[in-house]
């Protein structure tokens, strides 16, 4: 827990963060931008990875289970999830450590099935896509992790919020020092010149 919390505590302007940064940026309390931080990383699509890959493995089973499945993502244009990532177009730095302690705690624990599948779909049915600059990214293999330590799946965002209120923390900090109202302008695209129909006409 100690190596997730330490991976997991600032990783740049992720979503979260960012959501800290404007909230912090209005000179509202630490508090109420970490508050938003958390609505932010609850989204699946950044702090509820971890649990989609655990829910994942568990839906394959077993090892050999792995490509058929992947399979039948892939060709209903569904998403596997712990692969890609914003930032990295190679193997999230973070990954690498997270997959030497999945391996080794499933081993410790007698149960290496999950490290299996997750390394099945990784280096086998997801190894084509590396050319795209898909690799498996830090959520990956921390939902393994999570579950071989006996915590529950709907437990594993808030152990992430846990490991990321440090990096909230300092980054609020940082706007308190040297702040600016952070607004950033939207190019409306849409029609334009468009009559006004009242309420009562419409």
């Amino acid at each position: 827990m100690d190596v997730d919390f330490i991976l997991h505590a600032e990783h740049g302007v992720n979503a979260s963060s960012f959501a800290a940064r404007v909230s912090a940026s209005t000179n509202s309390t630490l508090h109420a931008a970490v508050s938003g931080a958390v609505g932010a990383l609850k989204g699946p699509a950044h702090g509820g990875a971890a649990e989609e890959v655990m829910k994942m493995s568990m839906e394959i089973g077993n090892p050999e289970n792995a490509e058929e499945y992947a399979r039948n993502k892939l060709d209903n244009r569904e998403r596997i999830m712990g692969f890609g990532h914003r930032v990295y177009k190679a193997e999230d730095p973070r990954a690498r450590h997270l997959r030497e302690r999945s391996q080794a705690l499933g081993e410790k624990r007698g149960d290496p099935r999950w490290f299996q599948i997750l390394t099945h779909l990784s280096e086998d049915v997801m190894a084509p896509y590396r050319e795209r600059g898909i690799y498996v990214n830090v959520d990956f293999y921390a939902g393994s992790i999570y579950h071989l330590l006996g915590i529950e799946s709907d437990l594993f965002i808030p152990i992430f919020a846990l490991g990321r209120v440090p990096g909230w923390s300092a980054q609020c900090i940082e706007q308190y020092e040297n702040n600016i109202l952070l607004r950033p302008r939207l190019h409306y695209i849409g029609e334009m010149d468009r009559e006004y129909v009242p309420l009562e006409q419409r």
